[in-house]
């Protein structure tokens, strides 16, 4: 239940391990600093029945390869998956990012626009870190060297995240004991604030992004899927993205936070097919 066979292939050096599981329409997931292609497991199960899911591990998390002096940002993430893009030749994509995993994906979006039909945004960003001083505060603090120090030694963030982060569903066990040996060293562990803390750091990029969704990604269809008690949604950020995407539908998950992909992924895939299906209908009435 908790493992798919992972495909690989090599790009700039590293071996990129990735998920490839069903047929049809593509959905390609981006997942969190605090994850892998291991976050979308439940989706995966419920989506690949309609559609082909695929999700890769970024350099350094999951399965994939890392190298001692490999920069965890953004803006190397975007790097990654736009060469990863293109290796599978995916056309028409409809792209799910979350977290960092979600600039990290729209920065390719908005270089490459017509490489995707829709995007689906979860409990993610597209501003940068200064539009919003309490994110902004709080990514220094991430990033500082204290508590970088002290989720290397702890698994702090890993331990926190998946026995009280997760509201609506407890995790399995053998679930909490992967995602803990996912982040088993404290190199590993260190990738994690590094990441998040680029955010803070890209602020052209993340500019860059906002850019292109007011202008290259202002029509494409976009998904907003957060959870009700993130941060990040009270801080009105789904309601402020859903406004300007004329072409956008805006969904809250009760009682979840940052993490509503493991509270219900059976309510947020469900979201998911019918919003797919509704392009679909859109597609073939506008083919006649």
């Amino acid at each position: 239940m908790l493992n798919y066979e992972l495909i690989s292939y090599t790009i700039h050096t590293h071996q990129i391990h990735y998920v490839d599981e069903g047929q049809g329409q593509v959905l390609l997931f981006s997942h969190a600093p605090l994850g892998s292609s291991f976050m979308f497991r439940r989706f995966i199960r419920l989506l690949s029945r309609s559609y082909r899911c695929i999700a890769l591990d970024y350099p350094g998390f999951g399965l994939s390869s890392d190298q001692p002096d490999q920069a965890y940002s953004i803006v190397t993430q975007s790097e990654v998956l736009d060469q990863f893009i293109q290796h599978l030749h995916l056309k028409d994509v409809i792209a799910l990012g979350h977290d960092t995993g979600g600039p990290s994906l729209f920065k390719v979006a908005v270089d490459h626009p017509d490489w995707f039909k829709g995007l689906i945004l979860t409990d993610t960003l597209i501003f940068p870190t200064t539009d919003y001083p309490k994110i902004h505060t709080m990514l220094k603090i991430v990033g500082s060297s204290f508590l970088q120090t002290v989720n290397a030694w702890t698994n702090f963030l890993v331990r926190l995240t998946f026995s009280k982060g997760v509201v609506t569903r407890k995790l399995l066990k053998e679930e909490i004991a992967q995602y803990r040996t996912l982040f088993n060293t404290g190199a590993k562990r260190r990738r994690i604030t590094q990441l998040l803390y680029s955010l803070r750091q890209e602020a052209a990029c993340m500019r860059h992004i906002q850019h292109g969704f007011e202008q290259q990604l202002r029509d494409k269809p976009a998904l907003l899927i957060y959870g009700e008690d993130d941060p990040v949604a009270q801080l009105g950020v789904p309601d402020r993205i859903h406004a300007m995407l004329p072409n956008s539908d805006l969904y809250f998950i009760k009682k979840e936070g940052h993490f509503p992909h493991e509270g219900q992924p059976e309510n947020m895939t469900e979201i998911i097919d019918q919003w797919v299906r509704k392009l679909q209908v859109v597609e073939r009435a506008e083919v006649l």
